[in-house]
């Protein structure tokens, strides 16, 4: 999901009070061009936050009315990322250790469950990787896999979880251990962007997960 800006905002709002608009209203509301409006509205639809159907003006003609998606309304409200540093922070710094494992088993076990009931079964890890990929990129994750070094690579070319990850490592092995429960096979870091690479790297090794 792209972050907003205030003009971006300023257009989801007004489609969600006013139940959609077309671009001409929105150039009076942002005082700018038609130009600037097609590209943010263009923008905004390619991220699911609005869709466009095909409506009649006053003289008869047709004309594109935007309106404001289930996932634009989200994104109005989506301020969350401090809370999720407060909670991760909490979970983290639970003093029982027992405790505090039995939360982030948890954690683990649904991330991969997300992922895992989304994949066909395959007949190698290869294949599995691939599909894995593809689906983590179709969830909003900037992921790829590799398969020109000696071993496979996912890569996810910006940590998705930044906040968290500065807080300290515990998210970065969440999801390593998230990726070896889903490909069933033993993962290791080759290159994290906490620790200033451009990109996070898992390589994925032959043997199955221990």
């Amino acid at each position: 999901m792209p972050d907003l800006d205030t003009r971006d905002r300023e257009i989801l709002e007004y489609l969600h009070r006013h139940d959609g608009a077309d671009t001409q209203d929105l150039c009076g509301v942002l005082g700018v061009t038609r130009t600037a409006v097609r590209m943010r509205l263009e923008r905004l639809r390619a991220a699911g936050l609005l869709r466009c159907q095909t409506g009649t003006s006053q003289r008869g003609r047709p004309k594109q009315i935007y309106h404001i998606t289930a996932g634009g309304l989200h994104a109005l409200g989506e301020d969350y990322r401090e809370l999720a540093v407060v909670f991760w922070e909490v979970i983290t710094g639970t003093e029982d250790e027992q405790i505090r494992a039995e939360i982030l088993d948890r954690i683990r076990d649904r991330l991969a469950d997300r992922f895992r009931h989304k994949l066909t079964e395959c007949e190698t890890v290869d294949e599995q990787l691939d599909q894995l990929a593809a689906e983590m990129k179709s969830s909003g994750f900037n992921t790829e896999s590799d398969h020109s070094l000696e071993l496979p690579i996912l890569r996810e070319t910006n940590c998705p979880f930044p906040m968290l990850a500065d807080v300290d490592e515990t998210i970065c092995q969440v999801e390593r251990q998230v990726l070896e429960q889903v490909l069933g096979a033993e993962v290791q870091f080759r290159h994290r962007c906490r620790d200033g690479h451009h990109c996070c790297e898992f390589e994925v090794q032959a043997g199955p997960a221990s």
